[in-house]
This record gives structure tokens, sequence and C-alpha cells, in this order.
């Protein structure tokens, strides 16, 4: 299972990670991706973002590749953008 950290903006003040965590439309593409976790808020490099837990097809995966090459969907009226951070095992 990979993790993929995803920094999100939140044009609302009023809205917090830990809401749109919660009720955020989501989906990965990319023909590796069999299937995506319920995102969750987390740390990455002392960033605040969203954490989605994938689960691959094959068990050895180029991480940076599928970083680089992942499509992410992610739908939420308070969401103005949504930006790759980083990936890990």
């Amino acid at each position: 299972m990979l993790k993929l950290y995803v920094a999100v903006d939140v044009s609302d003040d009023d809205v917090t990670l830990e809401e749109v965590a919660a009720q955020c439309g989501y989906d990965v593409r990319h023909p590796l991706v069999l299937d995506v976790a319920e995102p969750v808020v987390a740390h990455f490099h002392e960033q605040d973002c969203l954490l989605l837990a994938l689960t691959c097809q094959d068990s050895v995966v180029d991480a940076p590749a599928l970083l680089a090459e992942v499509e992410i969907l992610l739908s939420h009226p308070s969401v103005s953008a949504v930006n790759k951070v980083g990936i890990s095992n």
C-alpha cells in the first residue's frame, strides 16, 4: 500500500481540513491503482495535507513515477486547489 499526500487549498476560513476529508468526493486515476481509501488528515514535511492510501496492482511500484503520473480528483465546494506533495510506502 502506498500513501499519497495531497495539499489542499481551502478557500473558506470556516471549513477545516478535517471537514474536507470527511465530506469530499475523491478518486485517483492511474492504471496501476486498484483502490483508494477515504482521505484522512496527515502531515507531510510539516505541512497539513490529506493522505490517500492506494492499493496498487503490482507489489513493486515506481513511486516517483506514480506520483508524477497519477491524476487526483477531489471535489468539495471549499477546495480551490489540489496539489500532489509526496508519496511513501
